[in-house]
């Protein structure tokens, strides 16, 4: 779960909203199904293997200062032969955030850009958009469907992020299309030429309040022609029919400023943390 952030640097951390935000940590973070992932519960932290071993994320987590140094230890422990990778997920809020920063920074893990998360009801962002789409109608979101529909996710996102390891997460949700795993929807941008030109994608499990969007990202020649918004628009009415109430979006500094005009508000911040496992 995720998008790809590269680079290091440090963001203004926003007011948070605690009712919504303890809802979010318990429904999307510490209790979430995610798809391609197995979930296992430890009594800190919440763990999830993909089935395909490529990596291993630690989304939620409620350490004290004392135990950190000896959980993150434990958990590279665990890994070896289980996943390729290992990823936590760090929030600004989030118990001894301090500790865990520097502990998993002292042990060789890589800090991606610090991402904003944003949410909105759905029924505004629609409304919202709806005044805003007679601006532009050159683009049209397609819903991917099938495996080798992908390629376009691979051709865009080397685009965008030519030093990250794009086939390693294309290839992953192959698999999931594969299996016609219910938890995620992707959706391409596609310009008049026929050209697929951005990429967005969301995580929900039907009938679940939150749907989080994700891979909101538009190839380098495109920019500013709304190409985003197109499939914004699209994952939108996607999660009010699968039952969705609220949508959420870890936002990149480049996302975040249309998310706020679009009616988003900021409740915490977060970032990745990754180490490849030898």
């Amino acid at each position: 779960m995720g998008s790809h952030p590269t680079g290091q640097r440090t963001r203004p951390q926003p007011v948070i909203e605690n009712n919504l935000l303890a809802r979010y940590d318990d429904e999307m973070r510490r209790n979430t199904i995610v798809a391609g992932y197995a979930r296992e519960q430890a009594p800190f932290l919440s763990r999830y293997t993909a089935h395909t071993k490529s990596r291993q994320l630690i989304i939620w987590h409620q350490l004290a200062s004392e135990n950190v140094a000896s959980v993150v230890d434990e958990e590279w422990a665990l890994v070896q032969g289980r996943a390729a990778e290992i990823m936590w997920k760090l929030y600004a809020h989030d118990s001894a955030h301090d500790e865990i920063r520097s502990a998993l920074l002292d042990r060789g893990y890589k800090e991606k850009d610090h991402s904003t998360l944003m949410v909105t009801p759905v029924e505004s962002l629609i409304e919202a958009l709806s005044q805003a789409r007679h601006r532009n109608n050159t683009f049209v979101a397609k819903q991917l469907t099938t495996p080798a529909s992908l390629d376009a996710y691979l051709d865009i996102w080397n685009d965008v992020w030519p030093d990250e390891p794009n086939a390693s997460y294309v290839d992953d949700y192959r698999v999931l299309l594969r299996d016609r795993d219910p938890g995620i929807v992707f959706f391409a941008g596609v310009a008049e030429n026929g050209e697929a030109i951005s990429t967005g994608y969301m995580f929900h499990q039907p009938g679940d309040a939150f749907a989080l969007l994700c891979g909101g990202t538009t190839k380098t020649n495109w920019r500013k022609q709304r190409a985003y918004t197109s499939t914004l628009v699209a994952r939108a009415h996607a999660a009010r029919q699968r039952g969705a109430s609220v949508l959420a979006v870890e936002a990149s500094s480049e996302s975040e400023p249309i998310l706020r005009r679009l009616g988003f508000s900021a409740l915490t911040t977060l970032a990745f943390y990754e180490r490849a496992v030898s």
